[in-house]
């Protein structure tokens, strides 16, 4: 027998994984394909809230001088007061890094805090902010809170997981291995959050500092490809100034700059931190909403258009004409998508502007 008949074939070892490792390899892929930083971001939390077994999880980002929640998710609001009203309550209240809270605290120092009751951090340090318990009935106990730092240094915002639980209803501290795991989720959202604001530095318009044209055309697709996957909605509102040269003729180029530069200011206030707020042209915009339907889409345009028409513009009262068009609500075919809102803003100025059209 020769010496190539004595050759045994090589068996493959199967490779086996954790579920702890699937998840985090999963994340680690997904950022390189997910440009929907929000939906990433939520993602993070959930899996970071279900290894450590977290009853509530929030991930806050640092803009200028304030914390704003990006993402929040707690299971006894949420089915109180359904996902909407929890985001809405939770987003409506930046807070100060200048206010004392476990939050700021870390935010500014980078230390990660772990706290077998939130109601007692007075004793060791940092005095626990009660205004989302108090506003909404919940009772924080044991709290993990840590930064989210970016291979510079830099701190970018902070993760709080809230209530480990080891079974329903018994509420325990978080332990040391919980907090190995969450670091490894901080660490993760640090990276996404860093990314987002690399490519908001790239496309963005030098007037407004909203998005450009071109981000704008690259994320429509990008949430149309989510929808063919995934079945997620997604929604356009397009805006566009009603009689915007009049106040160009009044004021002149530098006063109409000054309204665009004031329209992105009041699209950004009101908008979740990762939603794509673009300027489509002139005086144009577009916006894109991840996971919302026709309804929300219509409710979002609504706050939009009261917003600027009871804005104290330099030069008098300014309104606006918005078209809403949603997939798969209102076009069926994902390239249809944002000429959907075009037609429905062209319809809004048909019918004498400053009102939300629907296609």
């Amino acid at each position: 027998m020769s010496e190539l008949n004595d050759v045994t074939p090589a068996v493959e070892t199967p490779v086996y994984r954790t579920p702890l490792e699937d998840s985090l390899l999963d994340i680690t892929a997904a950022m390189s394909a997910e440009a929907n930083v929000e939906a990433l971001l939520n993602r993070i939390r959930e899996e970071a809230r279900v290894f450590t077994r977290a009853e509530a999880g929030t991930i806050l980002l640092i803009e200028s001088d304030h914390l704003k929640v990006a993402v929040v998710q707690n299971d006894p609001l949420a089915t109180r007061f359904g996902t909407g009203e929890l985001r809405r309550r939770f987003q409506v209240l930046p807070l100060p890094l200048s206010e004392p809270s476990l939050a700021t605290h870390v935010a500014l120092t980078g230390a990660t805090l772990n706290l077998e009751d939130a109601y007692a951090s007075h004793f060791v340090g940092p005095v626990f902010n009660r205004a989302i318990d108090e506003s909404t009935g919940y009772r924080t106990r044991s709290l993990l809170v840590l930064p989210l730092t970016s291979m510079s240094g830099s701190i970018l915002g902070v993760m709080e997981l809230v209530n480990a639980s080891r079974e329903p209803d018994v509420i325990v501290p978080f332990a040391g291995e919980s907090e190995r795991l969450a670091r490894s989720y901080a660490s993760l959202a640090a990276v996404a959050v860093h990314r987002a604001l690399l490519d908001e530095a790239t496309f963005k318009d030098t007037l407004t500092d909203l998005y450009n044209r071109r981000y704008l055309a690259m994320r429509v697709d990008e949430e149309a490809g989510r929808f063919k996957r995934f079945g997620h909605p997604v929604s356009v509102v397009s805006l566009d100034l009603d009689n915007f040269d009049r106040i160009n003729r009044k004021a002149g180029h530098p006063g109409g700059d000054a309204v665009l530069r004031e329209i992105g200011l009041l699209l950004r206030r009101n908008s979740r931190r990762f939603t794509v707020v673009a300027r489509d042209r002139g005086d144009d915009f577009a916006v894109v909403l991840p996971d919302t339907g026709r309804s929300g889409a219509v409710t979002y345009a609504e706050r939009i258009k009261a917003a600027i028409e009871h804005h104290p513009f330099e030069f008098g009262t300014v309104t606006a004409s918005l078209g809403v068009a949603s997939l798969p609500e209102s076009v069926t075919a994902p390239e249809e998508l944002l000429g959907g809102a075009y037609q429905s803003v062209a319809d809004a100025k048909r019918r004498g502007g400053n009102r939300v059209a629907v296609l």
